[in-house]
């Protein structure tokens, strides 16, 4: 992960305040981790689900290049971009609060993932939201909403998945209830 290039925080000590800009989250999490499971453990996968599902999560391989994504951090002149991979979601954001000194408040039912995605992990007794992820960027930026309707009318599927806070407190929150996370980066696909 890493700033934006193009980032207003240049790291002195008078900097803009962060608090309330919004996380936008691109693509789903876990589509690389899935593919590798699929391929990995097809035999086994094959005695629960069809070739055709197996096929399709396979298939998400193809949905990695971040070209899109790169071109609007540019554009819309992110505080912070980055590519999701190894310790899946929840360990880039962990990442990026770190790198940009803040605290973050993410929403659950807000981050996107795929069905096959959470079919393939509960049959592995895994946690999507730790899965390899690459292929997924994040961004942190004031214009989260107008960059996920421009990103979505690229046919890149985007969310906003949160806000920056100020405090240090990463925290996941769940119809009411909040988890903080914690520093994780070992990947479930590493299982495999």
């Amino acid at each position: 992960m890493r700033r934006s290039s193009n980032s207003r925080n240049t790291g002195r000590k008078m900097r803009k305040s962060l608090t309330a800009e919004t996380i936008v989250l691109t693509k789903w999490i876990g589509l690389y981790g899935s593919s590798v499971i699929a391929r990995e453990r097809e035999k086994e996968l094959l005695q629960s689900f069809s070739q055709g599902f197996i096929d399709t999560v396979k298939d998400f391989a193809a949905l990695l290049s971040t070209e899109t994504e790169e071109e609007m951090a540019a554009e819309y002149d992110t505080d912070f971009f980055g590519e999701v991979k190894e310790g899946g979601i929840y360990a880039a954001l962990w990442n990026m609060a770190a790198s940009l000194g803040t605290g973050v408040d993410v929403f659950l039912k807000d981050i996107p993932v795929k069905q096959e995605t959470i079919e393939i992990t509960n049959h592995f007794d895994v946690d999507p939201y730790y899965l390899l992820s690459r292929g997924a960027c994040l961004f942190v930026t004031d214009r989260g909403y107008e960059l996920t309707r421009a990103l979505n009318e690229r046919g890149t599927n985007s969310a906003v998945i949160g806000v920056i806070t100020d405090s240090k407190d990463r925290v996941v929150i769940n119809q009411g209830s909040r988890r903080f996370l914690t520093p994780r980066y070992e990947d479930p696909v590493r299982l495999f």
